[in-house]
């Protein structure tokens, strides 16, 4: 009788644990480590009509300006990343400056910028190499256009996020291409926070 009551006792205290681990699961909002993505329950995207955008711009020095590709991101929870439409521009230095853009949409630390890479093509001979290059810039290393605006890095110092009240202003830094090369790609890499979902209880 005295080992029923001590099974019955051992099994209500591991069901009580079993409650207590599946709560904490479901408020926790740490992202998994070196995930592409990390879907909330329901689905993978939130608000998809509320965008983020991303994208590259060139100057001549006279006032004139080009965007010659762009990417569109942020409806998805979690880690993850966007990838532009191939773009074919060949960059010419001589003539102009090129930009990475960033327009959050989004404020506050519940939304990330961590970083973007330009795939191109060096040249070589009449044509291009066959493989890719690359150059990649952390998010952090992205600054707002005005002085005054709020933004802060995360904890690993490589993400950025804009101020609650600064969503529409643009970040930029500058991109440097060898000359000649040919940009085909632009891909975005970012964080956006899942939602908490409460436990449901059945009254």
């Amino acid at each position: 009788m005295k080992k029923m009551i001590k099974n019955k006792g051992r099994a209500a205290g591991l069901t009580f644990l079993s409650l207590v681990l599946t709560a904490f699961l479901l408020f926790a909002d740490v992202p998994v480590g070196q995930a592409k993505s990390s879907l909330q329950p329901g689905g993978g995207e939130v608000n998809v009509a509320l965008k983020s955008y991303a994208w590259v711009t060139i100057y001549d020095g006279a006032g004139d300006y080009t965007d010659i590709t762009s990417v569109s991101f942020g409806t998805d929870v979690g880690y993850h990343t966007n990838l532009s439409a191939y773009v074919g521009h060949v960059v010419e230095n001589g003539d102009n400056a090129y930009v990475l853009n960033w327009r959050p949409t989004f404020g506050g630390n519940g939304f990330r910028l961590c970083g973007m890479r330009v795939a191109y093509r060096l040249p070589v001979g009449a044509g291009f190499s066959t493989t890719f290059s690359y150059v990649n810039v952390a998010g952090s290393t992205f600054r707002p256009r005005d002085s005054i605006v709020e933004w802060s890095s995360d904890g690993s110092g490589g993400c950025v996020s804009a101020g609650p009240l600064n969503t529409n202003i643009v970040f930029n830094t500058h991109l440097d291409i060898p000359e000649g090369s040919r940009i085909d790609y632009l891909r975005v890499y970012y964080y956006r926070m899942p939602k908490a979902y409460l436990p449901f209880i059945r009254r």
